[in-house]
């Protein structure tokens, strides 16, 4: 139990005290001090940033739809930074885009790309190049123009033939009934990428014109200018298919670089055993000054060319030249034993037959030397050099030793 009497004698005791101090105003209570192990008031400090939420997978990513509108068939896709040295691996795998389909590729790091599409023999069907994928793009695959026609010959195109150049007969009529009369263009898109040989002809099944090897993966241009006749005037005044030796081909000794190969089985075969060297042989029954002269001929095996010349004498030559083996021709002048500048430096020719007989022609009429491959003008040269000569026939062997040079169905026209 707490005493309350000591409680108010002290009471008492503190009033007496203020009464002897002469009854002033206390002073004010000093400022209540903290103690020393009393817990200081924290400072506020910044609150921190939120943590941030995970990127979105799908804003990583890019996607690539793919609209194939082409008319072939989409066998790879490649997609690959425009900073790699390779195309890389095909982001189809088993997949095939037929056309009129569309196929969308997802995943796609985000980045700058080339995109191609191929077909199934590899032929590039479309290419785009520093293409920034992220989201999704579409791709659209335009038909392709795989052959252009343009019919600039005088006869009406009736018949059209696309042939692998390994087969053994022409196939169907690409035309189906159409027709491309003369100066016409005709389109076809439909051919499936890869090397053909292509043909023309009239109503009567006449070949208008021919090209051999042509690649049309990419699309090609064929302007038609149709098969050349005779000049007015001309009269044929030599023919020699050699199924006989009666004009003497064949008679220069062996030497250890050529060898003239008498007529045997319909043909006059000259070896060439050096390599760097040209050789020909004469026709000498007469000298023409205006002419058309015309050989058949081929390179049984090897890299050779075969050779059509007009000239004076050994020294003095104006030679068209064909090498079946790259379809180009040129057209070459020897002077004084020199051999000058081209007329008609190498050209390439798709009416060249790579691997079998071309014709080759050479007209002088008016000035002016025309040449031609299968009846075809592939050349002109305005000169006057030459007034009068002789035809000459053989090839060319340059870095191919041991070639064989073969001819056929030589005929001279004199222009009167």
């Amino acid at each position: 139990m707490k005493h309350k009497g000591w409680i108010t004698v002290l009471i008492m005791l503190c009033i007496g005290v203020l009464l002897a101090c002469g009854g002033t105003r206390p002073p004010r209570d000093p400022p209540t001090r903290v103690p020393s192990d009393f817990p200081a008031t924290p400072t506020p400090s910044p609150t921190p940033p939120p943590t941030p939420l995970p990127d979105d997978p799908k804003s990583q990513v890019g996607t690539v739809d793919i609209v194939n509108n082409s008319g072939q068939a989409i066998w790879y896709i490649y997609i690959s930074p425009s900073d790699a040295d390779d195309w890389g691996s095909d982001w189809l795998g088993a997949d095939i885009v037929a056309s009129g389909e569309r196929h969308t590729i997802t995943d796609i790091p985000v980045g700058v790309y080339d995109l191609k599409a191929e077909s199934q023999s590899g032929h590039s069907l479309d290419l785009l190049w520093n293409v920034t994928i992220a989201g999704e793009i579409t791709w659209h695959l335009s038909p392709i123009i795989a052959l252009e026609i343009t019919n600039r010959s005088d006869a009406e195109i009736t018949g059209l033939y696309i042939a692998e150049p390994d087969s053994t007969t022409w196939g169907e009529d690409w035309l189906a009934g159409a027709t491309i009369p003369p100066g016409e263009v005709y389109r076809i898109s439909d051919i499936a990428p890869g090397i053909y040989d292509l043909r023309a002809v009239d109503a009567d099944g006449i070949g208008i014109e021919e090209i051999y090897a042509v690649d049309v993966a990419v699309g090609y241009t064929w302007e038609i200018i149709g098969r050349t006749g005779l000049p007015v005037g001309a009269v044929l005044r030599f023919e020699d298919d050699f199924s006989d030796n009666r004009n003497n081909w064949g008679l220069t000794p062996e030497s250890d670089t050529v060898q003239y190969i008498p007529p045997t089985d319909g043909e006059f075969c000259i070896l060439i055993k050096s390599t760097n060297l040209t050789a020909w042989e004469w026709y000498e029954p007469f000298r023409p000054e205006e002419f058309v002269a015309e050989i058949a001929c081929a390179i049984p095996e090897g890299e050779a060319s075969c050779g059509l010349g007009f000239g004076p004498d050994g020294d003095n030559l104006l030679w068209f030249e064909v090498a079946p083996y790259e379809q180009v021709y040129a057209l070459f002048l020897l002077q004084d034993a020199e051999w000058q500048d081209a007329f008609i430096g190498w050209t390439e020719s798709k009416h060249i037959v790579p691997d079998s007989q071309n014709y080759l022609s050479m007209e002088r009429v008016g000035g002016v030397v025309s040449i031609y491959i299968n009846s075809v003008l592939v050349g002109e040269v305005e000169t006057d050099v030459f007034p009068t000569g002789r035809i000459g026939i053989g090839g060319a062997a340059y870095h191919q030793g041991n070639v064989m040079v073969c001819m056929d169905n030589l005929r001279v026209w004199q222009i009167e």
